[in-house]
């Protein structure tokens, strides 16, 4: 949706955006179909940071195109000059939030004790980027990695696990039965280990909780990795290069989560994807929540990579599938 040219232009200089108009657009349109909405939900929709989008909203607010109250929502002129002309329709599913997910009875069971789990662990490292994930967080990407037959019988790396996942992981097949043929539990935080070692007792699969700074190189052959690596692009790039590293071969799959809303990050992300010569099977944004992540609006994206199998080249000149 086109905003005046001068408003946009200067609110997208007294901010310092760096998407420039169009970043105070997508803000504008999100905020048209939200509101009233909370800044962090906002920045979500508009996949800019919270400090910025903050920013921006007081930008309007210093023109009277934004309300003094919260949540955000636009004042009457606010409304009539930005956000007439944007469509107001909510096309996200109800049932699962767009994330493709939903809880059944029989599953949703399974979140009882996960926050109980999650207090008992040791505090996140700021220094580490740590930052736990939501008990529904972790039944998430547990039942995502199910739907994509990455669980049952399967070598499965957790490269760093300050989300207990592992801890999940076990819940799940205690409940609905399967198996997992290895787990390997890999952190450079020895409290952590220490912690998920002693959850972990007694769990009808072979487990090894292992320290591992990433940043050395590490033999292994996994079917499925799973790793939430810190929201920075050399953060991200190294842990997908490890996580590359740690594959079987073709049909072995990644589950990273990853959320920087920085410009151009989550280009240089998908730029390592490809050059690592793995597949996007899917990009489920906001995927994740967390407690706390409050620039990142407490969330981030879940990518599902795959090794494709070796590919054969086309006849020279074929354009057509039915060639």
């Amino acid at each position: 949706m086109p905003l005046p040219d001068v408003v946009a232009a200067a609110v997208a200089d007294a901010v310092g955006l760096a998407e420039g108009v169009r970043g105070v657009e997508r803000v504008v349109m999100a905020l048209a179909r939200l509101e009233p909405v909370s800044v962090r939900a906002l920045a979500r929709a508009a996949d800019l940071p919270v400090p910025i989008v903050a920013a921006v909203c007081g930008e309007f607010r210093k023109r009277g195109l934004v309300s003094e109250e919260r949540p955000v929502q636009f004042t009457l002129e606010g409304r009539g000059r930005l956000a007439s002309a944007a469509a107001t329709v909510d096309t996200s599913c109800t049932t699962c939030g767009g994330r493709g997910i939903a809880f059944s009875p029989g599953v949703a069971r399974l979140r009882r004790g996960l926050a109980a789990i999650s207090d008992a662990a040791p505090a996140p490292l700021v220094e580490l980027d740590q930052c736990h994930c939501t008990p529904k967080t972790k039944l998430r990407r547990v039942l995502a990695m199910h739907a994509a037959d990455a669980i049952n019988g399967r070598r499965i790396l957790l490269l760093g696990d300050d989300d207990l996942i592992s801890i999940t992981l076990l819940r799940f097949v205690r409940q609905f039965g399967g198996t997992i043929e290895q787990l390997v539990v890999a952190d450079i935080d020895r409290r952590l280990l220490d912690f998920i070692a002693r959850e972990l007792e007694g769990a009808p699969f072979p487990f090894t909780c292992v320290e591992w700074d990433v940043r050395q190189a590490r033999a292994g052959r996994f079917d499925t990795v799973v790793t939430d690596p810190p929201y920075t692009a050399a953060g991200g790039r190294l842990f997908l290069q490890r996580a590359a590293e740690s594959l079987a071969g073709p049909g072995s799959q990644i589950f990273l989560s990853f959320g920087s809303r920085r410009p151009g990050v989550q280009c240089a992300l998908q730029h390592a994807i490809v050059e690592s010569g793995l597949e996007i099977r899917s990009l489920t944004r906001d995927f994740n929540d967390y407690v706390g992540a409050g620039v990142l609006g407490g969330t981030s994206h879940l990518y599902h990579l795959t090794v494709p199998a070796a590919l054969r080249r086309p006849a020279a000149g074929q354009l057509y599938t039915a060639g």
